[in-house]
Order: structure tokens, then C-alpha cells, then sequence
């Protein structure tokens, strides 16, 4: 939806939803083979995704003059949520039946649930001055549900500068449509660790008939966002009306 007022305003939300729904039966040979030996089995998969994605943008912009003004403010956030259930059997009674309940042996069952959130607040500002001078800033801060709460919120931030000197009235050399060097500094935020990390986990076994809670990861609190920092600059060039053009960069990248 977009919604366009004050004559510079714009504000549209973009809302997207994902849903997967998986079911998956697995036999084997009863007669020869590897599996022989099991006298057949019978293995059923189910996993659901759902997922969606809500962003609200505002952005205004102005031209007063030869200054051009733009500025974006917006709000993102994202839920996951996945369910897997699992369940084997062997010793089937006939081959043509492709349901658990047409096997007698209990090998093996499983299911869990996982919840993975993001949010996010940002803003950007660009403003150019007679398509010779550039200027850029952007800020957002995150959260990810993979962090314990102390340390959930990151914040990235980039800023950038560009200069066309190829406008301005003391370049003399006529070749030379575009001729702009720029420079910018940002960093980015990346929280593909996997869930639940910050707290200790226990897989639940049998312990002599009793359920026991055995430790498999131990969690730290203090896991955080992996940061990257990239440091460019460079130069964009166009000669002889457009017939040629390329750019020349330097990256510096640290994370």
C-alpha cells in the first residue's frame, strides 16, 4: 500500500507472507538390499515454515533549488517459525502399504519447534547540490531473537561523500562527461549463528525408565552481532559522451 501526502511525503507498507508445507514418506526393500535385515522400512517427515515480513517506509523529498533533499525513516520486522516431526518404523507387513500403522518395530521418533524474530528501526539522508556535490547517511538498529536480551540490539551506521568534478567550472578537460571520486564508511550487521546459542541446552533422554535431561551445548550470553566494516573509494569516470566509462575502486573490508 503507498500513500502519498503533503506533496513531498510518501509512505508505503509492504507486508509478505511464506508458508511451506512438506510431507515426506521414505521405503526400502524388504527382500534384498542393505535393508533387508529390517524386513522393510518406513520413514515419515513433516515440516511447516511460516514466515512474514512487515516494513513501513516514510520518505520525503525536496528539490529547492539546485539542493536535492531526500530522507527516509522506516520500521522492519520478521518471525519465523518452523515445525519438524519425524517418526520410523520397520518390519512391514506389505510392501504396498506406506502408512506407519502397516509396521510393528518402533526405531525411532522426533519433533521440535524453532522461533527465530528480527526487528529493526533506520533512517537514511541523501542530499546532492547541482549534481556536483553528494552527501549520504544511513542508521538502522536491530534486534535478533538469537541473542539474549542484554545484547540483542546492534547498531550500523554508514556515511558517504562524492564530488563530480567534471561540473565544476575550472575543469577544462571536455572529454570527460562524468568524472566523480567518492569515498563512504558503513557497517553491517550479521546474526547467521544459528538459535538459541545464549542459553545452555539439554537433550531429554531414557534413563532407566526415567527421563533424564542431558547437557548439549552450553549457552553464552554474551554472543552478539558479527559486525563488518567496509571502508571504499574510488573514482567513476564517462568520456566522449557516453562511448566509454568505467569505475576504478579501493575496498578495505573488516569483520
Amino acid at each position: 500500500a503507498e500513500i502519498r501526502f503533503l506533496k513531498d511525503f510518501k509512505f508505503t507498507w509492504t507486508s509478505s507472507v511464506n508458508v511451506d508445507e512438506t510431507r515426506s514418506t521414505y521405503t526400502t526393500n524388504e527382500y534384498y538390499g542393505s535393508y533387508a535385515s529390517s524386513h522393510g522400512m518406513i520413514s515419515k517427515y513433516h515440516t511447516r515454515t511460516l514466515a512474514y515480513n512487515h516494513q513501513q517506509l516514510l520518505n520525503w523529498t525536496k528539490e529547492i533549488g539546485s539542493h536535492n533533499i531526500a530522507v527516509m525513516l522506516g520500521h522492519e520486522a520478521y518471525v519465523n517459525r518452523y515445525y519438524y516431526l519425524y517418526a520410523n518404523k520397520n518390519n512391514r507387513f506389505d510392501p504396498n502399504n506406506n502408512e506407519l500403522a502397516g509396521a510393528i518395530t518402533e526405531v525411532g521418533s522426533n519433533s521440535y519447534t524453532t522461533h527465530y524474530n528480527t526487528e529493526g528501526f533506520f533512517g537514511r539522508l541523501q542530499y546532492d547540490f547541482a549534481d556536483k556535490y553528494y552527501a549520504s547517511a544511513s542508521f538502522r538498529r536491530d534486534a535478533s531473537s538469537r541473542f539474549h536480551p542484554d545484547n540483542r540490539w546492534g547498531n550500523f551506521w554508514s556515511a558517504g561523500l562524492a564530488w563530480n568534478i567534471a561540473k565544476e567550472d575550472f575543469f577544462t578537460a571536455e572529454m570527460f562527461d562524468l568524472l566523480k571520486v567518492k569515498a563512504s564508511y558503513g557497517s553491517q550487521g550479521n546474526d547467521n549463528i544459528g538459535n538459541y546459542l545464549y542459553v545452555n541446552t539439554f537433550d531429554i533422554v531414557n534413563s532407566n525408565g526415567n527421563p533424564a535431561a542431558v547437557p548439549s551445548m552450553m549457552g553464552n550470553k554474551e554472543i552478539t552481532w558479527e559486525t563488518q566494516g567496509n571502508f571504499n573509494a574510488g573514482v567513476d569516470f564517462g568520456m566522449w559522451n557516453g562511448r566509454f566509462s568505467g569505475t576504478v575502486e579501493y575496498f578495505y573490508r573488516k569483520t
